[in-house]
């Protein structure tokens, strides 16, 4: 299994955008071919927001990469100026 993190700061003038776009996206995201679950959290003392998916394997996390949905994300990301930074690492244990 794969694990990605992506790690945002939005500013307070686009928030709610942000909130709306994701209460859609998310649950289209979970559809997509070798997630197994997603995960959404705030660090309130740094004003930031993470969102963790555990994938199946890293062929199916590239593939997202490469989908129309990975693009809606980063298309919507740059329309609000909401930088994002992206990593993945192996998943090494699941309890």
């Amino acid at each position: 299994m794969f694990i990605s993190i992506t790690s945002s700061k939005t500013s307070e003038e686009h928030a709610s955008k942000v909130e709306a776009f994701l209460k859609t996206f998310l649950p289209r995201m979970r559809q997509a071919p070798g997630v197994v679950a997603i995960y959404r959290y705030a660090r309130p003392d740094k004003g930031d927001k993470h969102t963790v998916v555990i994938w199946e394997s890293e062929a199916a996390l590239k593939a997202y990469r490469q989908s129309d949905l990975a693009k809606e994300a980063v298309a919507f990301e740059q329309s609000v100026d909401l930088p994002s930074t992206r990593e993945a690492y192996p998943l090494l244990q699941s309890l």
